[in-house]
């Protein structure tokens, strides 16, 4: 089996330099978009080849070792915040929710938000719905190539974490973002379950 080259050694230590970095921004600066932790991460380090950047799972891998030594009190925190997810999603139930982003994905930090997606065909029908239930809630900018005119993105807080809920038409419930990940309630439960039997297993 032919060995690396230096240059080539040289080129995966750089990208491991990169992925421990990222992981770090991540984990304490609550950096959730990979492609910005790995460009702002090879800014830092001075190694803006992109053909140095890591892959999302190198990054993983990176982010994994990082909290398993600096923040061990992750999972706990993870599974806290998908519990809270399952109430703020029972909360929305009729408009059955999508839970997506960063406490789907597992690289939430404590206090991150938990991101909601509902589509419907009445924008004004999920505003009306709140109101009824008393949920104080509030328009934010939504986030870029997210942004549906006439459909608003609403954050709220829900047993004291921020919710943030972006309502889309229910034509594009078939055309899923590009690197976005839905889960139904039911998956969201299977995810918890898992975790919760891992745990177990790893005592």
């Amino acid at each position: 089996m032919p060995r690396n080259t230096p240059s080539e050694r040289h080129a995966a230590a750089h990208r491991a330099q990169i992925a421990h970095r990222a992981a770090k921004l991540i984990a304490e600066d609550h950096l959730h978009d990979f492609a910005l932790a790995k460009k702002k991460a090879a800014r830092q380090l001075g190694l803006e080849d992109h053909a140095l950047l890591p892959s999302n799972q190198e990054i993983e891998g990176a982010l994994a070792s990082y909290r398993a030594i600096y923040q061990p009190q992750h999972a706990g925190d993870l599974q806290a915040l998908r519990a809270a997810a399952i109430g703020a999603m029972q909360l929305l139930g009729p408009f059955e929710p999508y839970l997506t982003g960063s406490v789907l994905s597992g690289v939430a930090g404590p206090h991150s938000d938990i991101n909601l997606v509902i589509y419907l065909d009445d924008p004004k029908s999920i505003e009306l719905y709140l109101l009824n239930h008393s949920v104080d809630y509030r328009h934010v900018d939504a986030n870029a190539g997210h942004r549906y005119e006439g459909y608003p993105t609403l954050a709220f807080d829900h047993e004291g974490i921020a919710v943030r809920l972006s309502v889309r038409p229910k034509n594009a419930e078939r055309a899923q973002v590009r690197g976005e990940e839905r889960a139904r309630i039911e998956q969201l439960r299977r995810i918890i379950f898992d975790a919760q039997q891992l745990a177990a297993f790893n005592l």
